[in-house]
């Protein structure tokens, strides 16, 4: 189970979202379903820290399964769109870090002098222990987003990538505020999330379980919901980041039109001209005072 998809709170208990963010459980129970809608043993399935847990499990180990997971390339065209954004930072940790992609592009870009990665899984974290075994720029530890472990103040960038939104509602908001307390003041949050994703289900044709598919948790990200939802925990979105642009034009002119005048001058314009895939999120900043109550 990728780290950062809390194990323990409460699927049931209030959320501490903002309005705009609406929960799994809130979307089913805002319509009733009645008989006709669940033939054959039809039902909702309802996420637990269970069922989350033996889900990735699977996930982590099957072939196929993981070959779906975001491949390096989409982390590369992030973390190329964030930097500008994201200052020199000295001690960098990923929350979340499963089996290293996103430590491994942070290296390759030299992003940090120090990287720690931090996963809630005990073989995932073993597993690169051993795969960066005599790495003094390299350190792992077991935690979770609402408790990373981490000392406070002692990051100055705070990568999450494929975390937020699998959580249940307490988490989000506690692991904004884990996320707050590690950083430096003026220290930097990169994070993916689908922004204004709607929620789909999918049906089991075992179980007949209906269920949203990649375990999301909570959908319909706005970038005002988010917005405030950071600025509580003393947070400033800095930058916005679309979905990436992973597709190259061939032919030389196209590629002068889209990098050198599209994309500065009419981002919008140039998303709906090029192919997109990949991830969207946002690069947010610690307060370096905060506000007066």
């Amino acid at each position: 189970m990728p780290a950062g998809r809390s194990a323990s709170p409460s699927p049931g208990g209030p959320s501490s979202c903002s309005t705009d963010v609406d929960f799994y459980r809130d979307v089913i129970m805002s319509e009733p379903a009645a008989a006709a809608d669940l033939p054959l043993g039809a039902h909702y399935h309802v996420w637990t820290p269970e069922t989350i847990a033996q889900l990735w499990s699977i996930w982590a180990n099957n072939r196929l399964l993981r070959g779906q997971f975001y491949p390096s390339g989409y982390y590369e065209a992030l973390l190329d769109e964030a930097r500008p954004y994201l200052g020199t930072p000295s001690v960098v940790a990923d929350i979340g870090c499963g089996s290293g992609t996103v430590l491994s592009v942070l290296r390759e870009r030299r992003i940090g002098a120090r990287l720690v990665g931090v996963d809630l899984a005990d073989a995932s974290i073993a597993a690169l222990r051993m795969r960066w075994a005599g790495d003094p720029s390299m350190a792992f530890q077991v935690g979770s987003i609402t408790s990373t472990g981490l000392d406070d103040a002692s990051c100055d960038l705070v990568v999450c990538t494929e975390t937020l939104e699998h959580l249940f509602p307490a988490d989000f908001g506690d692991g904004l505020g884990e996320i707050a307390r590690v950083l430096t003041p003026g220290g930097r949050l990169l994070a993916s999330v689908p922004l204004e994703e709607r929620p789909n289900f999918v049906v089991c044709p075992g179980c007949h379980a209906i269920f949203t598919p990649y375990q999301h948790m909570l959908f319909n990200f706005t970038i005002r919901a988010l917005g405030e939802a950071l600025d509580t925990r003393g947070l400033e979105i800095l930058h916005v980041i679309h979905p990436i642009d992973t597709g190259v034009p061939r032919r030389a002119w196209k590629r002068v039109l889209k990098e050198w005048v599209l994309r500065p001058l009419f981002p919008g314009v140039a998303r709906r001209l090029f192919r997109v895939a990949g991830v969207s999120g946002f690069v947010a900043q610690k307060r370096a005072v905060a506000r007066p109550a």
